[in-house]
This record gives structure tokens, sequence and C-alpha cells, in this order.
């Protein structure tokens, strides 16, 4: 993996050009209460020497990222303190589907020999690039199609939330499997019966433990078939007479009662 270190501003006279350009947000500066005046992070600049990198162990590619071919580059900022550790991670561009907690992991191990002035160690402040290009060009060009979906799923479209829900539930880890099921409830939430279908699915066949809530499962079937889902017609006739009458009476009347909520 091409990992690049970005600094920010070689030169004094370049830092204020850089800050014009809105692609990459600029992070304001930490104020720090209660650590020495070396620990105070500077930008690096005339008379500032930049930290130079001595352990960077690469970051790994999330299963969620894998099971949508999806790469490009996450930029991060961060302090470099006095003792080569980085802190104060902050995501300035993201990528989204894990990708963005992987490389705070692999940042968070780095290790730098400091930033120096007048050739004593400084804390400073940096941003690196790290390019997942697994599935996509060394240039960290993104796959514009999951990239699209991405942001039509943060503007709340119910059809992109139930795909990115599903690169989510790719994955085995609980966190994204929490993701998921967060973001399959918005786009049912909508109405948008292949969302209702597939929330019934998950509470039903693949509740952790074991443990389904036949009146939700129920609940969501019943949307989907009204909503023109026809696969909702099976689980329905299963879960019916696994349920008690006072089961199926509160079921029913959350669907009685049910009304979509807005969208974004």
């Amino acid at each position: 993996m091409n990992v690049l270190l970005v600094l920010l501003g070689i030169l004094a006279f370049t830092l204020d050009s850089e800050i014009q350009d809105t692609s990459v947000p600029q992070t304001p500066p930490i104020v720090e209460v209660g650590r020495g005046e070396a620990e105070k992070p500077l930008k690096i600049a005339a008379g500032v020497t930049a930290p130079r990198v001595i352990f960077d162990p690469e970051a790994e590619y999330s299963k969620v990222a894998e099971k949508a071919r999806h790469g490009g580059i996450c930029v991060l900022w961060f302090v470099v303190g006095t003792d080569g550790k980085p802190r104060d991670i902050k995501v300035v561009r993201s990528l989204g589907l894990g990708l963005d907690e992987k490389a705070i992991e692999a940042v968070q191990k780095w290790r730098f020999d400091p930033a120096r002035k007048d050739g004593k160690p400084v804390a400073a402040q940096i941003n690196v690039e790290i390019n997942f290009h697994r599935f996509g060009a060394f240039d960290g060009t993104e796959n514009k199609k999951v990239v699209e979906l991405l942001r039509n799923a943060e503007r709340g479209s119910a059809a992109a939330e139930t795909k990115v829900a599903s690169f989510y539930f790719a994955s085995e880890n609980s966190a994204d499997q929490s993701r998921g099921i967060a973001l399959l409830t918005q786009a049912a939430n909508q109405g948008f019966a292949k969302a209702q279908f597939q929330l019934g699915e998950r509470l039903y066949r693949h509740s952790p433990n074991d443990v389904q809530d036949y009146i939700s499962s129920y609940t969501w079937y019943s949307l989907a078939r009204l909503g023109g889902e026809k696969k909702a017609d099976k689980p329905i006739k299963e879960l019916t007479p696994k349920m008690s009458p006072e089961q199926l009476a509160e079921a029913q009347a959350r669907v009685e009662n049910w009304k979509p909520a807005p969208s974004k």
C-alpha cells in the first residue's frame, strides 16, 4: 500500500495558499491546557523541521470495503508529539465503509522522529494520505459508483441505504452489523418495500443468539407486502402459527397505525 506523507506547508508563505484549497478542509489549531511549550503543536514552517516517519505499518482493508470493492485516499490530520507518537487524529477526507477507521488504527501505531525547532523536539501538525489502492488506481481514484452510492445514502436515499447496508452485513464485525441494521431501518421507515422485507428477514432469520422478534418481523413483512414485495407472503405464513393471538394483534395494530418517516 502506498502511504504518502503530506506535510502542512513546507514554507510559511505557501501555507496561506494551501488554506484556500476547499478540497481539504483546514483543521483549526488545537489549544491545549496544561502542556509544556514544546507540546503546543506547531505548523511546519521556516525554523521548524518536519517530523520524519520511522515506523509506518500499512493500513488494512475493512471487509465492508472489500465487499464493495471500494478504495481511494483517506486524508488524516494529527499532531506528532515530542515523543514521536500521533495524537488528536481527525479525518479530513473520508472514504467510508470502515476505511477511515482502518486508517486511524494504522496511524495510531506509527512512530516518528519528532519535529524540531532550534534543535529541540516540538509537537507539530501534519496531514497524511493513506492510499487504499487494492480496488482503485494508484493515484487514489475511488470507485465512482460506490462513492456516489455512499453520497446518496448520506442524502437519505432509501435504495442507496439498503445497498450500503448489504456491504455492512457482509462483515462479521458486530459494529458493522449494527450499522447495516441502522441503515436498513432508515430505509424501511421511509416506506421502501425492499428494505422492509430485508429488515423482516434480519429480525426473523438472522437475529443474534436466535432471539427472534416475531412482532417486529411480522410488521415489516406485512408492510413490505403492502408495498408490493410478494416475497413477504411465505415468511408471513411461517410466522403466523408461531405467534400468540396477542402478538398477532399487536403486529397488526402496528401495521394499521404505521406512517412513513419523512425523507431527508
